[in-house]
């Protein structure tokens, strides 16, 4: 499923207690979010304000590794322990790549599985 019809946006600004800033620039992001792909399926895509989104999907919440222009959120951060390496210039086609683990494993609830490559997150 495409990242931009999963209410995806770019995370900047984090703060050492996790509050941070939602953007659609990748340029100083620090991290991605989206709803699960896993809990979307099957559902109806809504449309609103120019944002696409899934009724009922929790969200998946990813740091970079490797952010541009802006420094990597602390290692205490939840959620932790993941960093992931990322390539690409927008949620169209952001892709997660090694070194280390480019898969995320939610641990909890629904323990959705998946990877990010060319803006889906599948």
């Amino acid at each position: 499923m495409r990242l931009t019809d999963l209410d995806a946006c770019f995370l900047e600004d984090v703060k050492a207690d996790g509050s941070c800033h939602r953007t659609d620039s990748i340029e100083k992001a620090q991290g991605v979010m989206f709803q699960c792909p896993k809990c979307a399926e099957g559902k109806e895509i809504f449309e609103e304000d120019g944002k696409k989104g899934v009724c009922g999907a929790h969200y998946v919440m990813c740091w970079f590794a490797n952010p541009r222009n802006a420094p990597r959120v602390s290692d205490n951060l939840e959620p932790k322990p993941g960093r992931w390496y990322y390539e690409g210039t927008s949620l169209e086609d952001l892709t997660f790549t090694g070194p280390g683990a480019y898969s995320i494993l939610l641990t909890s609830g629904c323990c959705w599985h998946g990877f990010i490559k060319n803006g889906d997150a599948s």
